[in-house]
């Protein structure tokens, strides 16, 4: 049997390869080669190749297009980002009609580039089997069950078992092998041998956090804390190096705790090896958890920067989000970091701007602090997602109607504007932190 993965375009006023990567749809079909499916896939998400940063960043491939109906109003202008729908037909052409087809989505408010993709798979294979997963119906099930009627199976990220359930039964096959994604240490590596070339490959070490952020849905989307072993990360760092892969990216978001059990482990494990290998965290790590010793350790593995999340410098706010990280041992995690051998232009902090009742001026005392402590700012706009404590609280708040529909929970849109803190505020601290960096 024939299965073949796609990830789809996507359409948003602005985007970047920030080392981004299907690698949920990629586990999925390591699993279904392990029951014997031929496997293929088309990754829309294509970047220019000639404009690839060293440390593995690049822009995607893009053209101009209009806004939808609901955005009609917005100053913005949409793009299309990823392979034209025509090259995405002549990939179609030159495949065999797959026996399945799965296609994955990321942003909630990514689902028009889904919709899309689904039609375009429906129409050139109308005979397949098509299931659409991944953040957005385990986001927004009810609306993506509405959207996306021309799937045969619209799955969350909790149903593996109705996913094999409904392979099994539509192709008239039995799947010897049908393991849970959370078993870390036993699932089989992400397929990214299915790529001409591998940039660099994320490495998944947890589910689940320990924190109870109130702008995070991880709690939600994985309520139970699951650890890998640290040789079972290392086995992987090692496969992918046979095969060329110097670049190694951290989908964590909770590397650092009990790192006495887990993160210093396998950074002394990472540091021993016989061959230099360069790691990017793009998912922070906590901003109150980093020692002397960790720091070294995070050196000696090979961190090229640390990015480390402080949300706020306003007590009041740290609290409120979630209370995870102070300024005192923040500021030790930072002075850590640079007697561990870190430059100051490696270490960046997260800095939250846009949430409810949130003033610009509390944004730029922190973007001030972290400047103050040598390190680098990097705002991180906030994006109203559903199932946390700050939708729930908040979505009656917001200036669009973000519990309607997905596509208002684009944090470009920001969705929190008001008197105290509006769109002119936020460019304005965008180049604040931009001219005080340089």
């Amino acid at each position: 049997m024939k299965a073949l993965l796609i990830n789809p375009c996507i359409y948003d006023f602005a985007a970047y390869s920030f080392w981004s990567s299907p690698i949920g749809l990629l586990y999925m079909g390591s699993v279904l080669r392990q029951n014997d499916m031929e496997i293929k896939l088309i990754d829309c998400m294509q970047v220019v190749e000639g404009k690839r940063k060293a440390d593995g960043r690049a822009p995607f491939v893009k053209e101009k297009t209009l806004n939808p109906p609901a955005l009609m109003n917005i100053r913005k202008r949409f793009k299309r980002y990823g392979i034209s729908r025509e090259m995405l037909m002549a990939e179609f052409s030159r495949i065999e009609s797959p026996d399945l087809i799965l296609i994955t989505s990321i942003m909630t408010y990514w689902y028009p580039g889904v919709k899309e993709t689904l039609s375009s798979a429906r129409r050139a294979f109308p005979s397949s089997k098509i299931i659409v997963g991944g953040i957005y119906p385990s986001l927004c099930p009810d609306h993506a069950s509405h959207t996306l009627t021309k799937a045969d199976l619209v799955v969350t990220n909790m149903e593996t078992e109705k996913f094999y359930c409904f392979v099994e039964e539509t192709l008239n096959g039995t799947f010897s092998y049908k393991p849970s994604l959370y078993d870390l240490d036993n699932i089989p590596y992400p397929c990214y041998d299915l790529y001409d070339s591998i940039p660099f490959v994320p490495l998944l070490t947890s589910f689940g956090c320990m924190y109870r952020c109130t702008y995070c849905a991880t709690p939600y989307m994985h309520p139970n804390i699951v650890r890998r072993r640290p040789e079972s990360v290392v086995g992987e760092i090692k496969h992918w190096q046979a095969l060329g892969v110097s670049r190694f990216v951290l989908y964590d978001d909770n590397f650092l705790y009990r790192s006495e059990l887990y993160a210093r482990p396998l950074l002394k494990q990472i540091a021993t090896l016989p061959f230099p290998v360069d790691i990017y965290n793009p998912n922070a790590l906590n901003g109150a958890l980093i020692d002397d010793e960790l720091a070294l350790l995070l050196r000696e593995a090979g961190f090229k920067e640390v990015r480390i999340g402080l949300e706020s410098a306003d007590p009041k706010v740290q609290e409120s989000t979630g209370g995870k990280v102070n300024l005192k041992r923040f500021e030790q995690s930072v002075a850590a970091l640079l007697k561990g051998g870190f430059n100051n232009n490696d270490i960046v902090a997260y800095i939250l701007a846009g949430l409810p009742n949130q003033r610009w001026e509390e944004v730029k005392r922190s973007i001030d602090y972290t400047l103050n402590l040598g390190i680098q700012p990097h705002i991180a706009e906030y994006t109203p997602i559903p199932h946390t404590q700050l939708f729930d609280e908040f979505q009656g708040y917001a200036r669009f109607p973000i519990a309607e529909d997905p596509i208002y929970q684009n944090n470009v849109l920001f969705p929190f504007a008001w008197e105290g803190f509006t769109e002119k505020d936020l460019e304005f601290l965008k180049l604040y932190a931009k001219g005080k960096k340089e």
